[in-house]
């Protein structure tokens, strides 16, 4: 290993940089299936404090009525309201049992996913080849000691809070001062101990104490490199954020969704890259990919690659796509009987202050198509990316998911109460809309259906990797389908609603 305080070792930093351009475009569907799993990942710690809330609410309904705890809220008692939640001991303790289990889950979950993809990676720059079975079967031996490295990390950092705070109650400009020193000595251990020790962990195959031993080692041996990848990083979060508030300035559009995703799918896969590309050329580990320049092909093949297989699933999974619409129209009507029953009012009942409507303006009638029609396609393919890749545990939340999509439907439309508007808003995207939506929900399906075939013994993991890599084609090659419907609900529903109110909406 290289050792002393060399401020750049290896290959040109620039390069390295190319080089997981290359690594990031030779392999994107492993990539960007692997990073895909983090939507998966919200889906399901959604579902989790949504069963936890449903569970507290449902307490509230059955024990001291809920509809007492709207009227104290809609007559504006706030305080009497938070004074008698507090009294609700049953119900504080569903809520932070469900954050401590949704916490825990999660960063369990994204422990797994890192594991995955840094073993994905890894085998990528020093074999020049690997499979999301290799990937997964990284995910199963590292995120233990990642998991471990992240609740460190995270004592570390409560300390640095809790420190300060109790400081503060003796001396308040203690407490500041204290707390500033906090921050700077946490920001040091994260940049040397703990910047690169899950890359370490995995790649070198230590234990927590070596891996940010390593770290530390890395860090004083490639200062320069550390800072360039820290300024790329920032640089890149500003850039976008630039361009995010540059298109809603001058085209009033909100792109917050297609920037999200480019930054989940893209730009965070590459950062990841280079790091393990900093560190693999550190060890002397790898050689440089090589990749043909020609991006028309590679798009018009990946583009051909999944609609076909995306037709390929609905024509081999029809049961699973209606099983997956039964599921959502379960939801509805459960979620119809919920608004027209438990809840006490309807939305014609309820007097918003004037500012509520400021964020309805930016889209539909009387504001920006535009930024509807964008939110609303990246926003429900982001959805539907997480119904599936969250049925990777048996599909169990991918269930949880489609009734939960479908409840708030029928929620707001029992509230709404005019079944007229309610088939006019909903039926025209509807009839595209809920149907993709019900095709993600047969992949996440079908993923749970290979998980728990993969765990009885039936297949082996590369053909649950595979699974995995060709649900992600399919996803690709739905999103026309949510293209389609967006454009429908942007443009033409909210016509079709003023046509029918006899006049704007808004």
């Amino acid at each position: 290993m290289k050792t002393g305080w060399n401020l750049l070792n290896g290959m040109n930093f620039e390069y390295k940089i190319k080089d997981s351009l290359k690594i990031y475009k030779r392999h994107i569907s492993k990539i960007v299936t692997f990073f895909a799993l983090i939507l998966g990942l919200n889906t399901i710690i959604q579902i989790i404090f949504l069963a936890g809330v449903g569970g507290a609410l449902s307490y509230l309904h059955i024990t001291e009525g809920f509809g007492k705890f709207i009227d104290m809220i809609a007559s504006g008692e706030f305080l009497l309201f938070l004074e008698t939640l507090i009294d609700q001991t049953t119900f504080i303790a569903i809520i932070m049992i469900t954050l401590i289990v949704a916490v825990i889950g999660g960063l369990a979950g994204f422990s797994f996913i890192i594991g995955g993809f840094i073993k994905l990676i890894r085998d990528l720059i020093v074999e020049e080849e690997s499979s999301l079975g290799n990937a997964l079967k990284g995910s199963a031996k590292y995120f233990k000691r990642i998991f471990l490295l992240y609740v460190f990390g995270g004592i570390i950092g409560l300390l640095g809070i809790v420190i300060p705070i109790g400081i503060g109650q003796v001396s308040i400009l203690a407490g500041i001062l204290v707390g500033i020193f906090s921050i700077l000595i946490i920001v040091i251990l994260y940049l040397v101990f703990f910047l690169f020790a899950q890359e370490i962990i995995v790649i070198d195959d230590v234990g927590i104490l070596d891996g940010m031993w390593g770290s530390f080692e890395f860090f004083k041996s490639n200062i320069l490199e550390i800072i360039g990848l820290i300024v790329l990083a920032v640089l890149t979060s500003v850039i976008l954020g630039m361009f995010n508030q540059l298109v809603t300035f001058v085209l009033t559009i909100q792109i917050e969704s297609m920037t999200y995703l480019i930054t989940l799918l893209i730009v965070s896969p590459i950062i990841m890259i280079l790091k393990i590309r900093m560190y693999t050329d550190y060890r002397g580990m790898g050689s440089t990919q090589s990749v043909d320049t020609n991006i028309k092909p590679w798009i018009k093949n990946g583009l051909y690659k999944s609609w076909s297989t995306s037709i390929l699933f609905i024509k081999n999974h029809p049961a699973l796509i209606g099983i997956s619409i039964v599921i959502f129209t379960i939801g509805t009507i459960g979620g119809w009987h919920i608004g027209d029953t438990i809840i006490p009012y309807d939305l014609t009942d309820i007097s918003l202050p004037p500012n509520i409507d400021v964020p309805y303006q930016e889209f539909g009638v009387g504001g920006n198509f535009a930024s509807m029609f964008l939110y609303l396609m990246f926003h429900n393919w982001t959805v539907a990316i997480g119904i599936t890749f969250s049925g990777l545990v048996y599909g169990i939340p991918t269930i949880g998911a489609l009734l939960f999509n479908g409840v708030i439907i029928g929620i707001v439309s029992a509230l709404i109460g005019d079944i007229t508007f309610v088939a006019i808003g909903i039926l025209p995207h509807g009839i595209i809309e809920i149907p993709a939506i019900s095709i993600a929900g047969a992949m996440g399906l079908s993923l749970g259906i290979s998980f728990k075939n993969y765990i009885s013994g039936d297949i082996d993991v590369d053909t649950l990797g595979d699974k995995m890599e060709n649900i992600m084609y399919a996803l690709v090659g739905v999103f026309p389908l949510f293209l389609i419907a967006a454009i429908i609900e942007a443009f033409i529903t909210p016509l079709l609603l003023s046509i029918y109110a006899g006049g704007p909406l808004i």
